[in-house]
């Protein structure tokens, strides 16, 4: 026996509205992949706070001042003249003291004398060569403010040699002797006589100027 059923229209059209949903429904769910995570939405980069500029680095600590030691106060030198160097040697030059009759050193002709001056040289064991040597550098008629004269003063003589064997010293000058009269004979004898017997080893002294002996030039010079 069939058994058949009259359904109203609207309910066939509802059913098959029905089974059509249902059957979309099963097709979208199979084609969408499995566990698909879901799409993040792009964002442009968003603004953030501005960053803060590089900030420059700290200069270290600023070193000090340097630190001066205090010299005290400032010692004040006397002006004054400097002492002669440790070693140097006191020798006796003579001059001339005119009209003095022998009252201040040794009879020179004419009624003057011979007088010493303590000149100070530096240390050296030619002692005579030094003595002559400084007396006929001075070229001044007058030695200083003494008031001393000098019968040397215009010749041009220089020591070429000296020799002392036994006592008896042998001077050579070299170059030209000027007077300025017959007095001033003795007088430059005695200058660079005496000059050379101030030393203890020099008993006597032999004077050659050009290898000629002094006595024979002043004569020669004489009036």
């Amino acid at each position: 026996m069939s058994i058949r059923l009259h359904l109203p229209g609207r309910w066939i059209f509802c059913a098959l509205l029905l089974a059509a949903l249902l059957l979309a429904c099963s097709s979208t769910a199979a084609d969408a992949p499995p566990n698909t995570p879901a799409p993040t939405p792009l964002v442009d980069n968003p603004p953030g706070p501005t960053p803060l500029p590089s900030e420059p680095a700290l200069p270290g600590p600023t070193p000090g001042p340097t630190e001066v030691v205090p010299l005290g106060p400032t010692e004040v030198v006397p002006t004054y003249t400097p002492a002669p160097p440790a070693g140097s040697q006191l020798i006796q030059v003579y001059w001339i003291a005119l009209e003095d009759n022998g009252l201040a050193g040794p009879l020179v002709g004419c009624g003057d004398s011979a007088v010493p001056v303590s000149v100070e040289i530096p240390p050296t064991q030619g002692v005579l060569r030094a003595a002559l040597e400084y007396l006929l550098a001075q070229k001044e008629a007058y030695y200083g403010q003494s008031g001393l004269y000098n019968a040397l003063y215009q010749s041009d003589l220089a020591v070429d040699d000296v020799l002392i064997v036994d006592g008896a010293a042998a001077i050579y000058l070299t170059g030209s002797l000027l007077q300025g009269g017959e007095c001033d004979a003795p007088r430059i004898q005695a200058q660079l006589e005496q000059t050379a017997l101030q030393f203890s080893t020099v008993q006597s002294v032999s004077i050659f100027i050009n290898e000629v002996p002094l006595d024979e030039v002043l004569s020669l010079q004489g009036p």
